[in-house]
């Protein structure tokens, strides 16, 4: 990693200036790995990319909406990933606050905030799952135990913010001619500089945003799930993870929209 980059490079703007330190949060956190918890939370990120589709199974079965829920859950939600994308980040940090508007540099450290915070909370999580609780498979019983035992609930509500957030700083980048242009021109450059992966990652949300022709009724109704499902958990609810993604607080238009030029 290099950190020394990170330190010496001169920025102008907030939102360089935060893009950096969240990068250094980043850096010491991967630092202190726990290389011992590497394979309880490669399970765990497992199990819950699992849950997160049998809880939105009816928006992956919408046209309008497969696209998009896959790059919300599975891009912004995919921890080995985006610890690539950061990594490449760190270390062609100078060329990226040169290259990417003022803008993009704050919906780049929400992104690498978001991966911190999954991280930090799935270390937590796995370690009293197989370090606490002794689970040799997880299981829903277990697993809501587990996460009352975090008592971390702000920051998980935080989580699922950070993912509203960053599809809505998308969905408004897919609106602007400008940022498209951008993007379109820097593909060449930013592949040169070794931001492709970043910028790969960019290109595959505006494509997936395209399709919904608006992401407002998505965003909303995956946080009020998940936020309904926290509250189930800490609530000690009966089968919390088991709620109607049908019911009368939960439709959404899941026609196909239509296509834009």
């Amino acid at each position: 990693m290099s950190k020394e980059k990170l330190l010496n490079t001169k920025v102008k703007t907030d939102n360089a200036e935060r893009l950096r330190q969240l990068l250094l949060d980043y850096h010491n956190f991967r630092y202190h790995e726990d290389l011992s918890l590497e394979a309880p939370m490669a399970a765990l990120s497992k199990w819950q990319a699992e849950r997160l589709k049998v809880t939105h199974q009816d928006l992956y079965q919408a046209p309008r909406y497969h696209e998009g829920l896959e790059f919300l859950l599975k891009d912004l939600y995919a921890p080995k990933e985006f610890t690539r994308r950061d990594d490449d980040l760190e270390r062609v940090f100078p060329v990226a606050v040169k290259l990417l508007p003022d803008n993009l540099l704050y919906t780049v450290s929400l992104l690498v905030e978001l991966n911190l915070l999954t991280q930090q909370l799935d270390k937590s999580l796995a370690d009293i799952l197989f370090n606490q609780l002794k689970v040799s498979e997880i299981s829903e019983a277990s697993y809501c135990e587990a996460y009352r035992l975090c008592d971390n609930k702000a920051q998980r509500l935080h989580q699922t913010q950070l993912i509203a957030n960053i599809g809505n700083d998308l969905d408004v980048y897919v609106k602007s001619r400008l940022v498209r242009f951008t993007l379109k021109i820097t593909r060449s450059p930013a592949e040169m500089a070794g931001l492709g992966n970043l910028h790969n990652f960019l290109r595959r949300g505006f494509s997936a945003f395209q399709q919904m022709d608006g992401v407002d009724e998505l965003l909303a109704t995956i946080i009020r799930r998940e936020s309904t499902i926290l509250e189930a958990i800490y609530n000690n609810a009966d089968a919390p993870l088991s709620i109607e993604p049908s019911g009368a607080h939960s439709k959404i238009d899941t026609t196909t929209s239509r296509q834009t030029s």
